[in-house]
């Protein structure tokens, strides 16, 4: 049977996408963001922002790490994977998308990375239907 929650409109692993292309959208909306963390995170001591960014990092793991548990349970990516582990991938390939385009700029070629970044993602962790 069925879990109810994987019959919603949104399903785990399309949410998932749709976070994917949100936060890289956001980014780009707000490109000073990216720009100043390289100097913050960079420091060997602690600062209110460093520790900010770290908390809201560990919190979006977690947040993401239901998800996925979600979208095991729904059977749409396999129950083998470490859901702490694909959530911080999740993470980094944001992290990666937005500092290449920081350094190599192309807006119209970022967006086909992101594009194929998220179908590379899904691709590693999706059930073979």
């Amino acid at each position: 049977m069925t879990p109810l929650h994987c019959s919603a409109i949104a399903p785990p692993v399309r949410s998932l996408g749709a976070t994917f292309t949100a936060d890289d959208a956001y980014v780009a909306d707000h490109p000073n963001i990216p720009r100043m963390l390289p100097g913050v995170l960079g420091r060997t001591s602690s600062s209110a922002l460093k520790l900010m960014i770290e908390s809201f990092i560990q919190r979006y793991a977690q947040r993401l790490s239901s998800v996925i548990e979600e979208a095991q349970q729904c059977g749409e990516i396999r129950n083998t994977i470490n859901k702490r582990m694909t959530a911080h991938q999740f993470i980094a390939a944001i992290q990666h998308l937005v500092f290449r385009a920081l350094i190599v700029g192309g807006c119209r070629q970022h967006s086909r990375r992101v594009s194929d970044a998220l179908e590379s993602y899904r691709a590693c962790m999706e059930v073979n239907r």
